[in-house]
């Protein structure tokens, strides 16, 4: 992802804090070398807490729920992938909480270990 392309999802993210604003430069040097996802999603979620209108992280959302998946291993084996959908989410913790619940809920895996992470899509290719 080019730099320009990073400034144009992030254009409109106006932290309140200084705080804030070191977490906007975390994520633009994470998308810039393609960083850790889950260091993406967490950057969000800070930055969400911060903003003076949550709105301007839309692109960035859209963008992230694009280009994100989470992984499911199952007793160490990729089982499947489930989008990444932040939704009205307003925390980190409330967003795997949600995504933990799915999969204990609505799944039927009789393993001792499930494990979730964080990609990039195009990993999956």
């Amino acid at each position: 992802m080019t730099g320009s392309e990073i400034d144009t999802l992030l254009a409109h993210a106006i932290p309140k804090t200084p705080a804030g604003v070191d977490v906007l430069l975390d994520i633009r040097e994470n998308l810039k070398e393609r960083g850790h996802p889950g260091q993406c999603v967490g950057c969000f979620f800070s930055l969400l807490k911060d903003m003076h209108s949550p709105e301007g992280l839309r692109p960035l959302r859209i963008w992230l729920e694009e280009n994100l998946e989470i992984a499911v291993r199952v007793d160490g084996e990729e089982a499947e992938f489930l989008p990444v959908m932040l939704g009205k989410s307003r925390s980190l913790r409330e967003y795997c909480e949600k995504a933990i619940e799915l999969i204990r809920l609505d799944r039927a895996y009789d393993a001792q270990r499930i494990h979730l992470s964080f990609r990039y899509r195009q990993q999956a290719a």
